[in-house]
């Protein structure tokens, strides 16, 4: 979601910071391999392989502006709500990558709150229309 407003080299930036969320809870839901290919698409980049670089330089300077921190941290928690639950090391891995982007307290409040709700919305777009006596 907004990827097209990153620079080619921030999407690659998001897409390892993405990978470290994704290891954060020590498991790999098929949710979040799915997520992360679909990410991929949206960034424009061929998936990598697992010797593609996992470490990410200076994210303050690479994401400059506060629009393109905000579009980082919302990615990071759809890649974390994909298997349906936002685990407490996946939260500590965001709030550390806020963190470094220089992120207020009130800023990563707002992204969490709007992630948390955007789940919400995933979950009934997902049961619509599998209602019972639904045509």
């Amino acid at each position: 979601m907004f990827l097209h407003e990153l620079r080619p080299e921030q999407r690659r930036a998001f897409l390892v910071l993405a990978r470290q969320v994704i290891d954060a809870d020590n498991r790999l839901a098929i949710q979040e391999v799915e997520r992360l290919d679909r990410f991929y698409i949206e960034a424009g980049l061929g998936a990598e392989t697992a010797a593609a670089p996992n470490v990410v330089g200076d994210v303050n300077l690479l994401f400059g502006t506060d629009r393109s921190r905000v579009v980082v941290l919302l990615n990071l928690l759809q890649i974390a709500y994909a298997d349906g639950v936002l685990h407490p090391s996946e939260t500590a891995a965001i709030r550390s990558v806020a963190a470094q982007l220089q992120v207020d307290a009130g800023t990563f409040s707002a992204v969490l709150d709007w992630a948390a709700r955007y789940q919400a919305l995933v979950v009934e777009a997902q049961t619509l229309g599998t209602e019972v006596g639904t045509p």
